[in-house]
C-alpha cells in the first residue's frame, strides 16, 4: 500500500469517528462507501510493510488533520488532545486532601522550607524523637506548610482551585472562550510548572477545583446564558451575585474546555464544585426561567451535565468527582426542587462523590444534637454511614471522599474550637466505616499538622459481631423492612431490597410497586437463623393486601444477606387469592 494512501484511510477513518460522535452525523451508508472506494483503489495487504517512523509520521499528519477538524467544529471551546506520545497513565489514590486556593498555590516555595517544616512536624508529634525548631516558623509561608504536611504526614493530595467561586480562572488560559470572557485577568497560579512540577515528583495527586455553576464573570458578560427571570433581567441570588444556566450546553462547554486544560497541565483529577442550582429555590422557582430546560427536573439536568463532562474527558485520561452538600446523604430526591442534587442520580456518574459533611452546617435538631457542630465523631459518623447505605443501594456508585471541617465556626452559636482533636475525630469516624479518603477544607488554606496523626485512636473492633455497617443485626433489617411495607415507605425498600430483585431507577421501582399497591397489615417475626456465612433465614407470620387481592401465610421464609456490606431483604413468592366478599 502507497503511503499517501495509508495517510489517506487513517484520515478518513479519523473524519468518520468524529463526525459520527462530535458533529454533525453522516449517514453511516455514505462513511461506508467513501471507505469501500479506497480499499477498491488499493488492496490492503494482511501484513502492512511501513517503517515504525513512516507510521508514526502517518499518525501525526493524522492527528493535525483531526484538530483542524476539531477547530472547526468545537471553535471557542476548543482544546487540543493529549499528545500522541505523552504516556499519560490514569493514576489512582487513596487521597487525603487538603485545599488549596489558587493564590496559596501561586506561591513561591523553597524545599529547604518544606523540609525544615516537615522536619518540626514530625518532632512536634513525637515521631522524630527529636526537640522541635520553631525558630524559622515566620518564615514559611502556607504553600510549604501544606507541602511541608504532605511530606511528614498521610496526606497525599492536594485540591487546587482552578476556576474559583467567583469564575476566575486561576492561571493564564490558552483558551478562545477565556479570553473572550476575560476571566482570566491577572491569575494568581500564574507561575503553575514549578508546582505541578514538584508535586509529580513527589507523587502528590492532583485535583482541580473547576466551580461549575456560580459564575458571576460568565452569567455577566453572556446574560442569555445566567438563569433569567421572567419578566426580563438575570436572576441575583441572596448575595447580589448571578449564576450561569445548568440546563445550558454552552455553559456546558465552557465549563468541560477549562477542565481539559487542568487535564493538560497534569492534574490526575477534576472536581466539580458548585455543581447545582442557587439554594433559596423556594423563593426563586416560580419567577425564573432556564432555556434549554425541555422539561427536565433539576437533578435530571446535573445527571445530563455530568454524562456530558464524563464523556468528553474520557480522552483526556482523568478521574472525575462531585462535590455536594452534606444534607443529601440524608434526604432523597430533590423534590421541591431545589438545588438539584440527588445522591443516586450524580453517585452513578462520577469516580468520587464527596459530600460536605462539615458538622457547623447541620441546623439544631439534625441527628438529635442541640448543636451539631459540637460533634465531629457523631456527626461524621452517621453522616458517612448514610452515604455508605446510598451506595450500597447501587450497582457501581462512586467512590465516598467526604469533605471535612477544618476550621472554626465562630459564626455558630455554641460552636467548638476545631483543633487537631476535632478534625481529627471526622477522620475517625469515617477510617472505622471502611472510608478512608477524605479533603479538609479551610478557606484560608490554614491547616494544622497534628490533625494527621489519629490512626492510634481508631477502633478496629467498633463494628460488633452480627451487625452489618449500618450497626443493625439481620433481625433489625428485617423488621425495618417490613414496617418500610406496612407504612409504604418506598425509600426504605428501595434500599433494602437486594439490586437484582428490583428496578435500579427508583421512580421505575416505585411505578412498579403502585401497579398492585401491595400494604403488609400485620407481621409477627417468628425467629431468625443462620444458614451460611453472613446469609440468614426468617420465618414471619404475615397478611398482605392489595389491589389485586390478598395473601396471608403463616412462617414465611425470608432471606437475609450482606449485600456491599448492608444487610437486605429477599421477599418470599407472593400468590395473591382474590379476596371474597360475604
Amino acid at each position: 500500500m502507497k503511503k499517501s494512501n495509508f495517510i489517506l484511510l487513517l484520515i478518513i477513518l479519523a473524519f468518520s469517528l468524529l463526525t459520527g460522535c462530535a458533529a454533525k452525523p453522516q449517514e453511516p451508508e455514505d462513511n461506508a462507501q467513501e471507505l469501500e472506494e479506497v480499499v477498491e483503489a488499493e488492496e490492503i495487504p494482511e501484513e502492512e510493510e511501513i517503517s515504525e517512523d513512516d507510521r508514526r509520521k502517518a499518525l501525526l499528519e493524522e492527528r493535525e488533520v483531526l484538530e483542524e477538524i476539531r477547530k472547526e467544529e468545537m471553535g471557542e471551546f476548543y482544546v487540543p488532545l493529549p499528545p500522541l506520545d505523552e504516556k499519560n497513565e490514569l493514576q489512582t489514590e487513596k487521597a487525603k486532601a487538603l485545599y488549596l486556593t489558587g493564590n496559596v498555590a501561586g506561591f513561591q516555595f523553597q524545599h529547604e522550607d518544606i523540609d525544615y517544616y516537615a522536619d518540626y512536624i514530625l518532632a512536634l508529634s513525637g515521631k522524630s524523637g527529636e526537640t522541635p525548631d520553631s525558630s524559622r516558623l515566620d518564615q514559611v509561608n502556607k504553600l510549604e506548610i501544606v507541602l511541608g504536611i504532605a511530606k511528614a504526614s498521610e496526606i497525599n493530595s492536594v485540591v487546587i482551585d482552578i476556576k474559583n467561586d467567583n469564575g476566575l480562572i486561576t492561571w493564564e488560559s490558552d483558551l478562545e472562550i477565556v479570553n473572550q470572557v476575560g476571566s482570566s485577568i491577572n491569575p494568581p497560579f500564574k507561575n503553575y510548572g514549578p508546582l505541578m512540577e514538584y508535586l509529580e515528583e513527589n507523587e502528590i495527586y492532583t485535583i482541580a477545583r473547576v466551580v461549575a455553576f456560580k459564575d458571576p464573570i460568565f452569567a455577566g458578560k453572556n446574560p442569555n446564558h445566567a438563569i433569567l427571570l421572567k419578566e426580563g433581567g438575570v436572576y441575583l441570588d441572596n448575595a447580589g451575585e448571578s449564576w450561569v444556566n445548568p440546563f445550558d450546553q454552552y455553559v456546558w462547554d465552557y465549563v468541560v474546555a477549562v477542565s481539559k486544560e487542568a487535564a493538560l497541565r497534569g492534574f490526575d483529577e477534576i472536581q466539580y464544585d458548585y455543581i447545582r442550582f442557587p439554594d433559596n429555590a423556594k423563593y426563586y422557582n416560580p419567577i425564573t426561567e432556564f432555556p434549554g430546560r425541555n422539561d427536565r427536573d433539576k437533578d435530571e439536568g446535573i445527571e445530563d451535565f455530568l454524562t456530558y463532562a464524563k464523556r468528553e474527558l474520557e480522552p483526556y485520561n482523568v478521574h472525575l468527582s462531585a462535590d455536594v452538600f452534606g444534607f443529601i446523604t440524608h434526604s432523597w430526591d430533590d423534590k421541591p426542587e431545589d438545588i438539584g442534587q440527588t445522591w443516586r442520580k450524580m453517585a452513578n456518574k462520577v469516580d468520587y462523590i464527596c459530600p460536605m459533611i462539615y458538622p457547623s452546617h447541620y441546623g439544631t435538631g439534625v441527628y438529635g444534637f442541640d448543636v451539631p457542630d459540637r460533634y465531629p465523631y457523631e456527626v461524621s459518623r452517621i453522616s458517612v454511614m448514610e452515604a455508605i447505605e446510598r451506595n450500597a443501594a447501587q450497582k457501581e456508585p462512586a467512590i465516598i471522599r467526604p469533605w471535612f471541617q477544618g476550621f472554626t465556626a465562630s459564626w455558630v452559636r455554641g460552636n467548638i474550637k476545631y483543633d487537631e482533636k476535632a478534625i481529627s475525630d471526622q477522620m475517625v469516624a469515617a477510617a472505622e466505616l471502611g472510608v478512608d479518603e477524605y479533603i479538609v477544607w479551610s478557606a484560608g488554606n490554614n491547616y494544622t499538622p497534628l490533625s494527621f496523626f489519629y490512626q492510634d485512636r481508631i477502633d478496629e473492633s467498633i463494628r460488633k459481631e452480627g451487625h452489618d455497617i449500618m450497626d443493625r443485626t439481620p433481625e433489625m433489617t428485617l423488621d425495618r423492612f417490613l414496617k418500610a411495607e406496612r407504612s409504604t415507605r418506598y425509600t426504605h425498600l428501595y434500599l433494602l431490597t437486594p439490586i437484582e430483585e428490583r428496578l435500579e431507577d427508583y421512580d421505575q421501582f416505585v411505578a412498579e410497586y403502585q401497579k398492585t399497591n401491595p400494604v403488609l397489615e400485620s407481621f409477627s417475626i417468628n425467629d431468625v437463623s443462620e444458614i451460611a456465612d453472613n446469609k440468614f433465614k426468617a420465618t414471619v407470620d404475615v397478611s398482605y393486601k392489595s389491589d389485586i387481592g390478598i395473601f396471608t401465610k403463616e412462617s414465611a421464609e425470608f432471606i437475609i444477606f450482606e449485600e456491599n456490606e448492608v444487610f437486605k431483604v429477599s421477599k418470599p413468592e407472593i400468590e395473591w387469592v382474590e379476596e371474597t366478599v360475604e
